[in-house]
């Protein structure tokens, strides 16, 4: 994508690959300070979005999208088609993909805003809000208190409902209730491994971290029947090395550990740790400046410690709501 025009002629097209690529270059932003690198994606960016735009249908969910609309490998394999993991509502409307694109909106509209292009991250915004909004109009069942796959309201899933989340097409105020039901209800399609960096996510948006280490299970199976790298998707596979199940990798540092940055380039950190059920906690994270780098131990509802930044970079750490400021070098806690 970086180095041709887009769309391409290619078969092999993902378009929701395309959007992660879009949330990859907002992710590199925010974690490292290269300006020019980023500013040499942004003409791929508005292609991209671009290209979903228009093929919104009227209603403002997707309408028929061309190629290998693949989300999750918990849908199966179609064999007329040669292909898998795509939800209902690929071609005629379906509340993941369309919310997944809201989502994108939202990301590049931060990029844009940042980079002078304000009138372009309005656009962004108010075309994340009209999905959003349609979403929840048309695919909100309000007896199941659960977003549905689509309109048709036949289907119910993880997916949706944790985009409903991180987009806020589902208000604040009832995302923590939706985030519990589809971890303890057993009739939704359920999330594999790689996507459920996005519940993660979710359950740091919603305050919800500290249940992040029960959600391990997945990956302690995967140790358990004698994996020493993580697999693609759940058994049967024998595809057992793949980068996209990795994201506890990141999500102990920036959820458990709670080091996550506060500003582009990592300029500025917040910490917020969810420890769950631990009372003992040490992480390091690479910073460009150097390490972050944490202990924590905690007794009921107190936690002693410190922080450690490196020179240059401030903070603030944040514990049962309350913040106190962060400053480079070690705080002790």
């Amino acid at each position: 994508l970086t180095q041709s025009r887009y769309p391409c002629n290619d078969p092999q097209v993902i378009p929701p690959f395309s959007l992660f690529w879009v949330s990859m270059v907002r992710d590199f932003w925010w974690h490292r300070r290269d300006d020019n690198f980023v500013k040499r994606q942004l003409p791929t960016i508005e292609g991209v979005l671009a290209w979903h735009e228009a093929r919104l249908a009227p209603n403002n969910l997707n309408g028929r999208l061309e190629w290998w609309n693949f989300v999750d490998w918990c849908w199966p394999w179609n064999e007329a088609e040669r292909i898998g993991g795509v939800p209902d509502g690929a071609k005629t409307g379906s509340s993941i993909l369309s919310l997944q694109f809201a989502a994108t909106l939202q990301q590049a509209a931060d990029l844009m805003q940042h980079y002078g292009f304000a009138e372009k991250a309005l656009h962004y915004r108010q075309l994340s809000t009209k999905i959003c909004t349609a979403v929840r109009q048309l695919c909100w069942d309000s007896q199941r208190g659960l977003l549905a796959d689509t309109p048709a309201k036949k289907s119910f899933s993880q997916h949706a409902n944790i985009w409903g989340v991180l987009t806020d097409a589902i208000p604040v105020v009832g995302q923590r209730a939706v985030l519990q039901k589809i971890m303890t209800e057993k009739d939704l399609t359920a999330a594999t491994f790689y996507f459920r960096f996005y519940l993660f996510e979710a359950l740091q948006k919603a305050g919800m971290g500290d249940q992040f280490l029960p959600q391990l299970d997945p990956w302690r199976g995967m140790l358990d029947i004698g994996l020493t790298t993580f697999a693609e998707q759940p058994e049967p596979t024998r595809s057992d090395c793949h980068a996209w199940s990795a994201s506890p990798n990141y999500e102990l540092l920036s959820l458990v550990c709670g080091i996550r940055p506060a500003s582009p380039g990592f300029a500025t950190v917040r910490i917020v740790p969810s420890l769950g059920d631990l009372e003992q906690v040490e992480g390091k994270m690479p910073h460009p400046a150097g390490e972050i780098s944490v202990s924590f131990q905690r007794k009921k509802e107190q936690v002693t410690g410190f922080v450690a930044l490196p020179t240059g970079v401030s903070g603030v750490f944040v514990w049962q709501g309350k913040e106190r400021a962060l400053r480079s070098g070690r705080n002790v806690l």
